[in-house]
This record gives C-alpha cells, structure tokens and sequence, in this order.
C-alpha cells in the first residue's frame, strides 16, 4: 500500500467518524425539539418543484460529498474543511435547536422499487423537523469547495456536478427553496471562520491549528485569499 493510499483511508476514517459524531446530534435535535416546529410558507417556485421519488439516488449521492475533503492532498486545507463543516453544521444544530421548522412531506409512494424503499427508509430515519438551513447542503458545499480550491481545473466540473445534485433536496421533497441557500450561507460561514482560525498558505504542510493563538492578528492577506 502506497503513502497516498494510506493518506485517504486515513483522512477517510477521520472524516467518517467525525461526521457520524456530529449526525449523532443531528438525530438528537431532528427527534427531540425544545420548541414546536413550524412550517414555513411554500412559495409558487416551491410547490411547482415535482416529487420524484427516484432522485433520492442522487440525492444519497450529494451527501457523500461531506468525504469529499478525504482525498484533498494538502493537510491544510483538510483540516480546514474539516473546522469549516463543524463549525458550519453546528451554526445549523443552533437554528434546528432554536428555531425549529418543519416541511409537509406527500404521502410516501407505494410500491416496489429499490429507489421507493430507499425513499421509504430516508423518511423512516429522518423526520420532516431541521429543515432550515439545510445541513444536506453545508457540509457537502464545503466538500466541493476544498476539491476545487486544490483542483482548480475540476471547479466547473465540480459546480456542474453539485448543482444538480444539490436540487435533489427540493426533488425529493426534503426541504423547501429557502433551506438550500440557507446551507450554502452557513457554508460560508464555516469557510470563513475556519480560514480565520486556522490562517496558513495553501501548500503548506502543517495545519497549525493553534497558530491563531499563537498570532491571535494574522496577516490580512491570509484571511481573505
């Protein structure tokens, strides 16, 4: 086994076991609400979007994008886009926690079809509550993002792949049009706070994860590249 194989499964095993830490608070506030959830109005755009049951595939597919920083080669923009889905996600389980919101799902389809038991097993798993913002969206946004800030020549690619996927939450009638753009906000977030935390060039080997303490003033210029 090579040095870069080793390196992924790793990185892999850290992501994944991070990630399932935080979705285990995610059942948590998607289960057990402080306050009553409540509706939001659905727009014209939102009730014209069909149900199409079968872009649940697709849409398992856009949550793999939160493993996306596995394969990154720079260990500084690793863990930078590991900090940037914590912290983003966490500005999420606030919201869920807070100010709990909750969309009107159709009726679960009938019928036989290895996509409607995937669909039937989604909404088994996952109540209608912590819709806004969408952490579907955060986390695997700032997956494609790191993949295209180190492979610049993928970053259309990449945003072609993500586009679609990313409707699929509104395909398969999972959140409304607002929670979307509310995930990609609390991306940004996540990135522009991570990047604040942890403000070293790109290419460089360490992460210096506590240099912020160290220079509690970094330089501008690597807060804002």
């Amino acid at each position: 086994m090579n040095s870069r194989v080793r390196q992924i499964l790793l990185r892999l095993a850290i992501v994944v076991g991070w990630t399932t830490a935080l979705y285990s608070i995610y059942q948590l506030t998607n289960r057990y609400q402080i306050f009553t959830p409540r509706g939001l109005s659905l727009t014209p755009l939102d009730r014209a979007i069909p149900f199409w049951p079968w872009t649940v595939v697709p849409y398992f597919i856009l949550i793999g994008g939160m493993y996306l920083p596995a394969f990154l080669r720079t260990d500084a923009l690793f863990w930078r886009s590991l900090l940037a889905v914590t912290i983003g996600v966490l500005i999420n389980y606030t919201v869920f926690a807070l100010w709990p919101t909750t969309y009107p799902r159709p009726m679960a389809p009938t019928g036989s079809g290895f996509y409607l038991d995937w669909y039937r097993w989604l909404i088994s798993i996952d109540t209608p509550a912590n819709c806004f913002p969408s952490g579907h969206i955060t986390a695997p946004a700032i997956g494609c993002w790191a993949l295209a800030r180190e492979r610049p020549r993928w970053k259309w690619a990449i945003l072609l792949g993500f586009v679609p996927l990313a409707l699929t939450i509104l395909t398969t009638k999972q959140h409304y049009i607002v929670d979307l753009l509310g995930g990609l906000v609390t991306a940004a977030i996540g990135l522009l706070f991570a990047r604040f935390i942890l403000p070293v060039r790109e290419g460089s080997a360490d992460p210096r994860l506590f240099h912020v303490f160290q220079n509690p003033r970094p330089p501008l210029r690597d807060f804002v590249e």
